[in-house]
């Protein structure tokens, strides 16, 4: 039993609090909006995605490690928390090698069909073609300072609990907004993912992720059960606060971008 039951509460009204909930955040509202998107910021997007996702993969596996540590250094770690621990394996284990059967049946065979590459060979890589491959641009300082949050989690024992919290509780609405904004990227008057399976990444999120963000905050193996003590629930609201506005800063990015052209 975690130490404070509403402690997933309190996360989740971080998370509202931060804006990363429709209708209020900007990137959700303006990718309904928008009417076209322009290539160029389409793959600038795209790119920044794929490192934001695969820093997160790598980060949160760290982060696991950690707790793992902190599980070998204890006498026997409690039921719940390694019930959580499962939990997160899990839901983590689907970005490396896609468990759960929305992604298993339809995700690329073997390494293409980690979440990054498979992002980056059916998203980035007909932008890329569609733009032209010297079309460029530098991280935006959202974008750059969420992946130095991630990293500043990967030591921490409650790092990965954070950051599958936090994101879990806003992936489906991030999947949903790239599901409009691509749809509306335009090469020589067509739609560039025209085809049935073209945003099939995509589709699979959308289907995947109610599943994830109710498993990681479920009262008894979510992710605040690796939480021992009154401190740790204390430092856990603190982690997660900060990371929370990290993300809403890289979302204003992503808005920003899709709406500058």
């Amino acid at each position: 039993m975690a130490i404070d039951e509403q402690l997933d509460e309190r996360v989740t009204a971080v998370v509202q609090a931060a804006g990363l909930v429709r209708p209020v955040n900007r990137f959700f509202a303006a990718a309904g909006a928008v009417d076209a998107v322009a290539v160029e910021d389409a793959l600038a997007v795209a790119r920044q995605w794929e490192v934001m996702t695969r820093t997160f993969m790598f980060t949160t596996i760290s982060g696991l490690g950690a707790a793992a540590r902190h599980f070998a250094s204890q006498e026997a770690p409690g039921r719940e928390a390694l019930a959580a621990f499962q939990t997160a394996y899990r839901v983590i284990g689907d970005d490396l090698d896609n468990l759960a059967d929305d992604f298993s049946a339809v995700a690329p065979a073997g390494a293409a069909g980690v979440h990054y590459l498979w992002w980056a060979d059916s998203i980035v890589g007909p932008l890329a073609e569609a733009a032209g491959e010297g079309v460029t641009r530098e991280l935006p300082a959202g974008v750059a300072k969420l992946l130095r949050a991630m990293e500043s989690l990967a030591d921490h024992r409650l790092g990965a609990a954070v950051q599958l919290r936090v994101v879990e509780a806003t992936a489906l609405d991030i999947a949903v907004a790239f599901r409009r904004m691509y749809g509306k990227v335009r090469v020589d008057g067509q739609k560039l993912f025209a085809a049935s399976d073209a945003l099939v990444w995509i589709d699979a999120h959308i289907k995947a992720e109610t599943s994830h963000a109710k498993s990681v905050s479920d009262e008894e193996t979510g992710m605040t059960a690796l939480v021992e003590s009154e401190e740790d629930a204390e430092e856990l609201m603190l982690l997660a606060t900060d990371y929370a506005a990290h993300w809403a800063h890289a979302l204003d990015d992503f808005a920003d971008q899709i709406c500058a052209g």
